[in-house]
């Protein structure tokens, strides 16, 4: 099992260079969501989210500097970016994969995984406006006003992540009311017509 550390001042912490490739892909490619507009508590847990890594140490020289350790993250490589510093903050888990030794092309992997896992939760920019219909719809009150310090995600925390127009938000619901009441007409108004569609001749064309 990977051995598990604390961030502290006492640990340098340092991209490890097989993942330096994918930390770059991570920090260039196109989001929507403006993260510097995140509320403070959010980007603020965000960050301290566990590191994998590899933890090396420095034995002290006779009359020299005391040992040092240095942390070489890998994953997950988003947090970066949510630091208000070049270290993360104090108390941060740090997730030792030095028993397991891996190789450079096994960190290499981890680390694009990592940069890639972004891709799978990203949003369709013509549904941006269903963000906040969902997160109502899922997410308590309490944890709305805990992680985004409002009662439910509002049309201008959507524009200020994403420079989206509050017009264009409005565009987007009218679209998705136009959608259900379209996908709604279609539907069989009683057991009746479900019978009946079912009676009707059928082809592999159908």
């Amino acid at each position: 099992m990977p051995a598990i550390d604390l961030a502290s001042s006492s640990i340098h912490l340092e991209l490890h260079p097989a993942a330096r490739a994918a930390y770059e892909w991570c920090t260039h490619y196109p989001r929507w969501i403006n993260w510097s507009n995140l509320p403070k508590p959010m980007a603020t847990e965000l960050s301290q989210e566990p590191l994998r890594g590899i933890m090396l140490d420095s034995p002290a020289a006779p009359n020299g500097p005391k040992s040092t350790r240095t942390f070489q993250l890998f994953a997950p490589l988003w947090t970066i970016q949510l630091w208000s510093t070049a270290q993360p903050p104090d108390g941060t888990i740090l997730i030792d994969y030095r028993a397991i030794k891996m190789t450079d092309e096994q960190i290499e992997h981890a680390a694009w995984l990592s940069a890639l896992s972004s891709l799978l939760g990203s949003v369709n920019p013509l549904q941006i406006s269903e963000i906040r219909d969902s997160l109502a719809a899922h997410m308590p009150i309490h944890t709305h006003r805990e992680i985004l310090q409002t009662k439910t995600l509002n049309d201008p925390m959507l524009c200020r992540w994403t420079g989206l127009s509050r017009g264009t938000l409005l565009h987007q619901r009218r679209q998705k009311k136009s959608r259900e009441q379209i996908e709604k007409a279609s539907l069989p108004n009683s057991i009746d017509d479900v019978l009946d569609a079912l009676k009707k001749p059928w082809s592999p064309d159908d």
